[in-house]
This record gives C-alpha cells, sequence and structure tokens, in this order.
C-alpha cells in the first residue's frame, strides 16, 4: 500500500511541478507579447516588463502617479484625469494579477516537490516493506 501511495504521490507532484512552470512560463509570455517599458525605475526594471519583480516594480509606480493625479472617486465625472487614473488602475492591477500569478506558481511548484519528497519516502518504505516481508 505505501509503494502505491509513494508512486502516486511522486505522479501528482511531478504534475504540479510541470503545471508550475508551465503557468509561470505562460505569464512571462503574455507579459512579454504586451511589451511594456518603463526606463525611469531607477533601475529595477530592464527592458521588457517579464518578471515577478518588475511587475512589483511597475505596479508601485503606477500606484504613486495614480495617487497624484488624485482619487478616482472623488474627482468630478467630467475631469479628464479621470481616464488617466482609470488607465493607470488598469495596468497596476494587470500587473500585480501577474506578480501574485508567479507566486501562486512557486507555491505550487513547492507543493509539488514536497509531494515528490513525500512519495519517494513512502516507495522506499514499501520497498523496504516487501523486503521484509518476503524474508
Amino acid at each position: 500500500m505505501m509503494l502505491v501511495l509513494g508512486v502516486i504521490s511522486i505522479a501528482l507532484g511531478s504534475f504540479f511541478i510541470y503545471q508550475g512552470l508551465n503557468k509561470a512560463a505562460l505569464i512571462t509570455e503574455t507579459m512579454k507579447e504586451e511589451n511594456i517599458t518603463y526606463g525611469a525605475a531607477d533601475g529595477s526594471i530592464q527592458g521588457i516588463i517579464d518578471t515577478p519583480t518588475e511587475a512589483a516594480s511597475m505596479a508601485a509606480i503606477l500606484k504613486e502617479h495614480r495617487l497624484a493625479q488624485g482619487n478616482y472617486a472623488e474627482l468630478d465625472r467630467t475631469d479628464p484625469k479621470r481616464q488617466t487614473i482609470l488607465n493607470a488602475m488598469t495596468m497596476e492591477n494587470s500587473l500585480t494579477l501577474a506578480e501574485m500569478g508567479y507566486g501562486l506558481t512557486q507555491v505550487v511548484e513547492g507543493t509539488g516537490a514536497f509531494m515528490l519528497l513525500v512519495g519517494i519516502a513512502l516507495g522506499t518504505s514499501g520497498v523496504v516493506g516487501l523486503r521484509h516481508k518476503a524474508a
């Protein structure tokens, strides 16, 4: 029974790691396709924004600039700054979601690695148990 659980755990752990890596690559590729760059980020962004650190940096910059324009809900409906603020909020939210997505992929990869270790331990225990029982 332990051997079977070990094999299942190894299979699921491998699947989790694959999915985590696959989704992280998807996030990176999607960010590259958007071709978002920002040169005035004190060196925290180099070229196209395609890493969680760069996404977080750009989101923070956008938030700072957005808040300097005012609060969307407090501006008059005819104020042209409302559209600028709305655009900044959209970009900021997208970058924050990308950063959180990366974090989630790391959690999935870590869970998969743990499942692999547990699977190896269970499988090894199962093999040792079978050998001991046969002897």
